[in-house]
């Protein structure tokens, strides 16, 4: 129901595939394609496991 440029800019927000993958799950209907969720997912969990890593690595903002 949004115009094109906010469905466009709504791709951005990582809450919108774990909604779709809900939907798939419960109503066998989605908004993005099931295989794009998990990629988007899968992506998204791996830039932060990669953040929290280098936090760890580098001991950022700790005070000595």
């Amino acid at each position: 129901m949004l115009p094109p440029v906010w469905q466009t800019v709504t791709l951005f927000n990582p809450v919108v595939y774990l909604i779709s993958g809900f939907r798939w799950a419960f109503f066998d209907v989605a908004d993005v394609s099931l295989v794009w969720s998990v990629v988007a997912i899968l992506g998204f969990m791996g830039a932060c496991l990669a953040a929290i890593g280098w936090i760890f690595r580098t001991g950022w903002r700790l005070r000595s």
